[in-house]
């Protein structure tokens, strides 16, 4: 009888388990169907994806067979040395189960959703290409006193000289290891080489159209020669944003710019002053015609753009620009 049970206990955990997998299987077809994949990964990831569709479907076709196999009874009892039994009580397997069950009914059921201005207000706003984004509040900064750190340094080298020196040539290193490979708000490697051709080539351009494969290496381009660029025209498309501190004439014009997934992406704004901006609401997408000009925010120097002209437009089908 308790083989009997068992038998049926482990039938049991094998079928669901066939149905979640299946379940994941379809979520992906779902997904690539109605084209929305793109809202979650990268194109570079679409293999993965595909691979791992392939994995659920046939673990899940091979976890079906077996839970109907009547010879399920002969592997519990199997001697190998293994327990195939689940163990837990039965609250703890329902919320195992459901951690994977939720995810799926969800996947499937629920409308997909475009990432807006609520997680670019979360995640910050990194201005042109990263090169300079929004500092920190400066009450944090104001927590170390510079002339308790210039004291502390003062001490350091009385004590010890040597190694005081010592420590500030790591620290030098350090810096200019950073600086030299990477931008500091991105971390993506920079080739300097690869921008300043892109500055060569934009910079003959009278007018600047920003796409979806250029637009990160136009706005870093721009960002790293400024001056060159000052005076052209420039067209770029992006969802509207403002930060707290911005007046009725300023917004963000940003875009989410995703590296593998949705968990990575980096929201990619340029600062837009009209005033034609004050009745746009935010997450309204809109396409702006300007000329390029240069400000500060925050102490930090930026490409500020002067419409010309702003067009509201549909959300377009893939919202995300990707590092090409």
């Amino acid at each position: 009888m308790n083989t009997t049970k068992s038998t049926a206990s482990l039938q049991f955990h094998m079928f669901l388990r066939s149905i979640i997998l299946m379940g994941f299987f379809l979520l992906i077809v779902k997904l690539l169907i109605s084209e929305t994949i793109h809202l979650y990964v990268a194109p570079k990831m679409l293999p993965f994806v595909y691979f791992a569709g392939g994995c659920f479907f046939l673990i899940g076709i091979i976890q079906f067979f077996k839970s109907m196999s009547s010879n399920l009874a002969e592997e519990i009892e199997c001697n190998c040395g293994a327990d195939h039994h689940m163990k837990g009580s039965f609250v703890r397997k329902t919320i195992i189960y459901l951690l994977f069950i939720i995810p799926v009914l969800g996947g499937l059921g629920l409308p997909q959703k475009v990432i807006d201005s609520t997680v670019a207000a979360n995640r910050g706003i990194q201005y042109g290409g990263g090169l300079y984004t929004k500092p920190p509040d400066s009450s944090a900064a104001m927590l170390e006193d510079p002339a308790d750190s210039n004291t502390q340094d003062a001490d350091k080298f009385l004590e010890d000289p040597e190694a005081y020196m010592e420590e500030m040539d790591e620290r030098v290193k350090n810096e200019v290891a950073k600086s030299d490979d990477s931008t500091p708000a991105t971390g993506y490697s920079v080739d300097f080489n690869k921008y300043d051709e892109l500055a060569e080539k934009y910079s003959k351009m009278d007018h600047i159209e920003m796409t979806d494969q250029n637009y990160l290496d136009v706005i870093n381009t721009i960002d790293l020669n400024l001056e060159q660029f000052i005076g052209k025209k420039l067209t770029i498309k992006g969802f509207v944003y403002r930060e707290p501190d911005f007046n009725e004439k300023q917004i963000v014009v940003a875009r989410f710019g995703m590296n593998c997934c949705v968990a990575d992406a980096s929201v990619y704004g340029t600062l837009i002053e009209s005033d034609q901006v004050h009745s746009i609401e935010e997450d309204t997408w809109v396409e702006v015609t300007g000329t390029i000009s240069n400000t500060s925010y925050n102490g930090q120097p930026l490409m500020l753009l002067l419409p010309d002209r702003i067009k509201e437009i549909d959300t377009p089908k893939n919202p995300y620009v990707y590092p090409f």
